[in-house]
């Protein structure tokens, strides 16, 4: 990835290593059980220390990029481990490697509940949960809904957004039930949960507008939700199809609960008795045959969609790869934007493909990279608010990127 690099000097190695799960080391410091890069005078020395002082000296250098070269060698040797849980309880610990099995993510996991991931994985199962490592219990959807929504607004310095709104949870029980017995509709379970420990409605960009459960009394027919589906929803469910249908337009339907409200742009959405759902798009119907939990997911699926793309610019930044080996360049003109975006001049006689082509351009992102990113690597003993700050500063210069891309 880095092959371009002709002159690797300390600053880019540390972020080369940070942007491949490597920790244990330190670029011109001690440091503590690791190997470390060390300037003095006119030489560059890499050593192993122990609790802060020199056990071994690897080798010795006149030349920086010779010095880098070794060190790079050096640390990808070893496996780089990262503390991602840490558990008082066996079952929760289960739970998180089973999520780890799934990802395919080589774990390890000791007596005391410490789970641990190795060198790029880290930020794998960063994405994934969304939420400050290390766990130290396991997450319910419900409570990754929560963490997912914040992490969203943290990460959206421009209030993108805003228009992403929650009510708080019903949160009671009696209350809940009091309105059942009030306009005679039981809900589905999983919606209940949803109201319960999610939130009572909101408005997504996605989604759509999501009614409270007022609304969905006052708006719902309690004589239509306690007959039996039509028949040709009937049918789908038997058949377990999610083929889409042509609509035959009604807006209420028998054994339907409408919990989207009448002029969503997006979708119609209901739910069956059993916490299904049914879906209208414009002409076209269809029936969503699932666990009754995949509505919580789906709905946590789509709130991660927010962060999808800031994130993958920022995995590109770290990653040091060549603006014409990231995915996106083959869609769009990401390369001029990106370029752009960070400040570097592109003559406007250049064509698209020789932005992406441009090995000046791969270098000047990788300076930039080098100036904004620095010390930002994964760390134990980092100052997270430090690393927060330098994150915040990117995402806000990658802020119309998105905007473009998801117009």
């Amino acid at each position: 990835m880095w092959e371009y690099v002709q002159y690797l000097n300390a600053e880019l190695l540390d972020l080369k290593l940070w942007g491949e799960g490597c920790r244990l080391y330190q670029i011109r410091q001690m440091g503590d059980d690791e190997i470390c890069l060390i300037q003095t005078c006119d030489r560059w020395q890499v050593f192993y220390t122990e609790r802060g002082a020199v056990q071994q000296l690897l080798f010795e250098f006149t030349d920086e990029a010779e010095a880098c070269e070794f060190m790079y060698r050096e640390i990808k040797t070893i496996k780089h481990p990262h503390l991602v849980g840490l558990f008082p309880t066996d079952d929760d610990a289960e739970q998180f490697c089973q999520v780890l099995t799934q990802l395919q993510i080589q774990f390890s996991h000791d007596p005391q509940g410490r789970v641990r991931v190795y060198d790029q994985d880290i930020f794998t199962v960063e994405r994934h949960f969304g939420c400050q490592l290390p766990l130290r219990k396991w997450l319910s959807v419900p409570e990754r809904i929560h963490v997912t929504l914040a992490r969203l607004r943290k990460f959206d310095p421009y209030n993108r957004y805003a228009q992403i709104t929650t009510n708080p949870p019903i949160a009671s029980e009696a209350k809940l039930s009091a309105l059942e017995a009030q306009h005679g509709i039981k809900l589905p379970e999983v919606y209940r949960t949803f109201l319960l420990e999610v939130c009572n409605g909101g408005n997504w960009e996605r989604l759509g507008n999501y009614w409270s459960i007022e609304d969905v009394m006052a708006n719902n027919s309690v004589e239509l939700w306690n007959q039996p589906l039509p028949e040709f929803l009937a049918k789908l469910k038997a058949a377990k199809s999610g083929d889409w249908l042509k609509n035959p337009g009604n807006r209420q339907y028998p054994g339907l609960l409408r919990i989207v409200d009448w002029d969503n742009p997006v979708r119609d959405l209901f739910l069956t008795q059993e916490g299904y759902e049914v879906e209208i798009q414009g002409d076209w119907i269809r029936f969503c045959e699932f666990s009754p939990e995949q509505l919580l997911k789906d709905f946590l699926d789509d709130i991660q969609y927010g962060l999808s793309t800031i994130e993958g610019l920022l995995d590109f930044l770290r990653s040091g790869e060549l603006i014409r080996d990231y995915p996106y360049f083959h869609y769009v003109n990401f390369a001029r934007l990106l370029a752009e975006t960070i400040g570097i001049d592109i003559a406007p006689e250049l064509t698209n493909e020789q932005v992406k082509m441009s090995n000046e351009i791969d270098y000047k992102i990788n300076q930039w990279r080098i100036k904004n990113m620095g010390k930002m690597r994964y760390n134990f003993g980092f100052n997270a608010e430090q690393t927060e700050m330098r994150s915040q500063r990117i995402l806000e210069r990658l802020e119309y990127i998105y905007n473009i891309l998801y117009p």
